[in-house]
């Protein structure tokens, strides 16, 4: 039985991480932490955790603690994972693991030296119907990929978050759901090589709330990114275009199926028969997130190795630096 403590109990603990986590026998939290008392209260009652307390220190410093999960602002998570790590902790946390390419640096040099697991939260990678396409696609299904396109297009006014950290600054679009993109596109390709366009503008907020990337692959593949926090209904698609043929994807909306074109014909894969997935969905029971937590508890246990590992998790940061400075 891996014990967690929680650290952040905000939308994204309430709305995904409880869910899955009460899905997994043999995962249990036993601590929370948030600065908010009610909010604290609420999450600890929920998944009935014996302790709380207002500062994550303490957390951390609980000898029943075995892995702290960081979902609080990524202003914040250098410090909190660094600190866990330190006191031999096995961390889980939030995207991005960092706001740069050096604070991770830091963080995996601590990591190694203490011997611990520290895994950023890419969940989607996790998708089902993500891992099964990755497997065709190992299969030369589509023949040799030559393009992805990749829409992330969420709503804040239906998410409701409890913080504003997403407003502090102008960019602050591409630290929220470049990440999700950039762990997909590594998996299924690699990493970037360089950023070759690139537009944001304002629609609905004081910051940039819509933006539009290219960028180019390893492999020379290029990659066309569209973000926004103002889509009335969100989704997450990928279309992955090869030489004989396409996968079209919809990783949030559909995480248990997805289209395969070649030639004249279409083939959707259905990996889950029935209206259970959809039941699941209206509930927010995404089965990304159960997966990552059992892949985490795999890791731990030396049962696997990261699907997304700290190496990764430094290009996608040095890549989200580049175009955050990007004018």
């Amino acid at each position: 039985m891996l014990k967690l403590g929680i650290i952040g109990c905000g939308r994204v603990t309430t709305m995904f991480h409880l869910k899955a986590l009460k899905q997994i026998d043999d995962i249990s939290v036993v601590a929370v932490s948030d600065l908010e008392s009610e909010r604290m209260e609420e999450v600890r009652k929920d998944c009935g955790a014996q302790r709380s307390f207002s500062n994550y220190l303490e957390l951390i410093d609980d000898p029943e603690v075995e892995a702290a999960v960081v979902c609080t602002p990524p202003r914040l998570h250098n410090e909190m994972v660094l600190r866990a790590v330190e006191k031999g902790k096995h961390v889980l946390c939030e995207k991005p693991l960092a706001q740069t390419v050096e604070d991770c640096l830091e963080i995996k040099r601590a990591s190694e030296e203490k011997k611990v697991v520290v895994m950023p939260v890419h969940n989607y990678v996790f998708t089902p119907a993500l891992s099964h396409a990755q497997n065709l696609l190992k299969q030369g299904s589509i023949g040799r990929v030559n393009h992805l396109k990749v829409d992330f297009l969420n709503s804040l006014s239906t998410y409701r978050a409890k913080t504003d950290f997403r407003f502090k600054e102008e960019a602050g679009i591409i630290e929220d759901l470049l990440p999700h993109v950039l762990s997909i596109s590594t998996w299924i390709v690699g990493g970037v090589k360089k950023v070759v366009e690139h537009k944001r503008w304002k629609k609905s907020y004081s910051v940039y709330d819509n933006a539009y990337f290219k960028f180019i692959l390893e492999k020379e593949i290029p990659l066309d990114v569209a973000l926004s926090w103002t889509k009335l209904i969100p989704t997450f698609k990928v279309e992955v275009t090869g030489d004989s043929g396409r996968m079209h994807l919809d990783l949030m909306k559909s995480p248990q199926s997805f289209k395969l074109v070649s030639g004249d014909k279409t083939t959707k894969m259905n990996l889950e028969k029935g209206i259970g997935q959809y039941l699941k969905l209206m509930r927010l029971e995404h089965p990304a997130f159960k997966n990552q937590y059992l892949h985490f508890l795999r890791v731990i246990e030396g049962e696997e190795t990261p699907l997304i590992t700290l190496d990764d998790e430094i290009s996608i940061v040095k890549t989200i630096e580049e175009v955050i400075a990007l004018q």
